[in-house]
């Protein structure tokens, strides 16, 4: 299942709206119902973050990265602004075009690092779709989702759901608005640690080894978030687990009949989706998101109804097209983005 969240902003802190938001799911299984609704004090809109249950039998292997999550060297050969201060400088400017909440200082510079690296990692690979673009869908997003405040710690209604005869303390959390439960459970358990850490995010052991256990257990949704809080609000985390949400889902959920889940894709089912796709599946949970939007035609039918995905997508739009600027053919939100499993799955 996933772990889907409600709440928005369309502008500077002061403007709430009220939106829904997702997650993903169990193996071939419905989610659960999220019924999140967050009053986002400081946030844009918000988004899915990734899935909960994951119920599937796989289990985790490889490598992972232990010790502090808040520290850590980011990998060589990863990307970043010392390897590429030409990027670094353009991704900047596309701050700089944001229209209100533009990051300052550390946390900025952290941001811009971030962000190129998770493109490296997770950017799809189609000649249609360039870096740029990565950068310029993750700099609006994080307008959208949280107005730049890595602090931002939302308790909805889903996050204190009943877990046995406990309360769960699960927010949605950070920069692009993540769950511990739904998106750091499910890429613990379906994704590459060494891409994470070369993000600058090495993941702790414990949660690699723990990612089998249901996302609904007593760590995973009690005791677990708050122990890894440090981890889900540094910036290169919350980056980096987001940019794989969004990308993964775009990249495989474009059957509109059946959702794909995460745990579907790496274990072999996928259809090509597009940006479109990732941002409705992140907002609203991949049962809603499925499925393929292939024109600002359709984005404006999800007016009579889906307005809330509607204002999601055009406002990370709006933003993504003053970085940009006029585009020659397809539009980098309704590009095909075809299955690249080996890049979200170990």
């Amino acid at each position: 299942m996933n772990a889907a969240r409600f709440f928005a902003f369309a502008g500077p802190l002061s403007l709430a709206v009220f939106v829904a938001c997702g997650g993903d799911g169990a193996t071939e299984s419905p989610a659960d119902p999220d019924p999140t609704n967050t009053t986002g004090a400081g946030a844009s809109t918000s988004s899915g973050g990734s899935s909960g249950a994951s119920s599937s039998g796989s289990t985790s292997s490889g490598g992972s990265s232990s010790g502090d999550p808040d520290g850590g060297t980011p990998g060589t050969g990863c990307g970043g602004t010392a390897a590429d201060p030409a990027s670094a400088a353009i991704v900047e400017s596309y701050i700089d075009k944001l229209p209100f909440d533009k990051p300052t200082g550390t946390g900025r510079a952290e941001v811009v690092d971030a962000i190129l690296r998770a493109c490296e990692v997770f950017s799809p690979s189609n000649a249609a779709w360039q870096k740029k673009h990565c950068w310029a869908h993750l700099v609006s997003a994080i307008l959208k989702e949280s107005s730049y405040n890595a602090q931002l710690v939302e308790n909805d209604s889903y996050g204190q759901r009943a877990i046995g005869n406990q309360k769960a303390n699960d927010p949605i959390v950070g920069l692009l608005q993540i769950r511990f439960s739904a998106t750091v459970h499910d890429y613990a358990l379906l994704g590459d640690v060494d891409k994470m850490a070369c993000v600058g995010c090495p993941i702790p052991q414990e949660l690699v080894t723990k990612s089998t256990i249901s996302n609904d257990s007593p760590f995973w949704a009690v005791s677990g978030p708050t122990q890894y809080m440090s981890l889900m609000q540094k910036r290169a985390c919350n980056i980096g687990f987001g940019a794989w949400y969004y990308y993964q889902a775009a990249t495989s959920n474009g059957n509109a009949s059946k959702t794909t889940y995460p745990e579907n894709y790496c274990a072999g089912t996928a259809t090509a989706g597009n940006l479109v796709t990732g941002l409705r599946s992140h907002f609203k949970g991949p049962e809603v998101g499925r499925g393929v939007i292939g024109s600002m035609t359709g984005v404006n039918a999800l007016q009579s109804s889906d307005n809330d995905s509607y204002v999601y997508i055009t406002e990370i739009k709006k933003y993504f097209d003053s970085m940009n600027g006029a585009v020659n053919g397809t539009h980098p939100f309704f590009v095909l983005l075809q299955p690249e499993k080996a890049r979200y799955c170990r």
